[in-house]
């Protein structure tokens, strides 16, 4: 009796979960849209995953898998960029939060893991530079302090107090030149120049006596040394090349006769291409193609004034002060064409009006 009463109980939990299975079965889009509803994508994506071909609606959760993929790339670009905006003012806890509560729906999700575990490194840095700022205050400070404590004990050195304080503020020196070497040493090593001239120099001064101090200094300078040089060197480049650049410019130019231009890329050339032979040749040469053109087109500019096109004559005197503004007779020519010009138009006004 005992025995068929437990196997009565077995066969009634099995048919439980048959008919569990068969209404969850049944009932697997409703399911999927509401992980879609709770932004559970990995978890719907791993539903989809588990269903069985067999199933009848196998065919349309698996249509439905590119847009359960498309929400969660949406979702986990939203998300990133919410946090970006929360890590930006400052607000590390709001973007911490931000990324937890995404995770804690879509666990598996890599770029949401990657864009969290970069926003804590960047967290750490702030927090690391931020130490460094401090302990390049408390140096600062202490240099300015102790002239002042140093005077104050050598004018009353009886005076418990004064010799306490500045005994103090001299192991305090001490620490935090120490410490200001090792991270001037670390930013050597990093090449971080700007950071080690702020905490190698500092270290020096508070620790003059320090040896170890003095060596770091002379490293330092060195490497600034090095460092001009290279900038020097890699200005130089760049200059040479942009000067090469202008020069086929300019050439290029000059065989299009367009003048205007050439002299354009010559005034761009570096002052020491400037005062080189090659950009006076270039100068010669396009003076002497403006002297040309200037003498032709004078030519063509007189042809028209003679024949009354003054409005043409104009164009072309115009086109020659351009590139030779301080041809005096060119710009005497100039007023007499535009005063006969504006005569004509008052007499036909006058015309009209008759």
């Amino acid at each position: 009796m005992k025995y068929s009463l437990l196997f009565f109980l077995l066969l009634l939990l099995q048919s439980c979960t048959n008919i569990s299975h068969l209404g969850t079965d049944g009932d697997r889009l409703k399911q999927l849209d509401q992980y879609l509803a709770e932004q559970k994508f990995t978890k719907a994506l791993s539903f989809i995953e588990g269903t069985s071909k067999e199933d009848e609606q196998a065919l349309e959760l698996q249509e439905k898998r590119k847009i359960v993929l498309e929400q969660l790339r949406s979702y986990e670009k939203q998300t990133i960029n919410t946090a970006l905006k929360q890590e930006k003012n400052n607000d590390w806890p709001g973007a911490r939060k931000t990324y937890k509560e995404a995770l804690k729906k879509n666990r598996t999700s890599k770029p949401l893991k990657d864009a969290q575990n970069s926003m804590v490194k960047r967290f750490h840095g702030k927090m690391e530079d931020l130490d460094h700022e401090v302990l390049i205050l408390t140096g600062e400070f202490l240099q300015k302090k102790l002239p002042l404590l140093r005077e104050h004990f050598e004018s009353d050195p009886d005076d418990r107090s004064v010799k306490w304080s500045y005994s103090r503020s001299q192991n305090d020196a001490r620490e935090t030149a120490m410490e200001l070497l090792r991270l001037g040493e670390q930013m050597l090593a990093e090449n971080n120049l700007a950071m080690a001239s702020r905490t190698v120099p500092l270290a020096a001064k508070l620790a003059p006596e320090d040896l170890e101090s003095q060596s770091a200094l002379k490293l330092l300078d060195s490497r600034l040394k090095e460092q001009k040089k290279e900038k020097q060197k890699t200005r130089r480049k760049v200059a040479k090349k942009n000067d090469k650049t202008e020069i086929n410019a300019f050439n290029e130019a000059m065989a299009y006769g367009k003048l205007s231009e050439a002299r354009f890329h010559l005034g761009r050339l570096t002052r020491t291409m400037r005062r080189s032979t090659v950009a006076k040749l270039m100068e010669e040469r396009l003076d002497a193609a403006i002297a040309e053109y200037v003498q032709e087109e004078q030519s063509i500019g007189d042809s028209f004034y003679r024949v009354g096109d003054y409005q043409q004559a104009i164009k072309v005197w115009e086109n020659i002060i351009e590139l030779d503004p301080k041809n005096e007779n060119v710009k005497n020519k100039l007023e007499r064409a535009a005063t006969i010009v504006e005569k004509l138009e008052s007499l036909r006004e006058r015309q009209k009006q008759e």
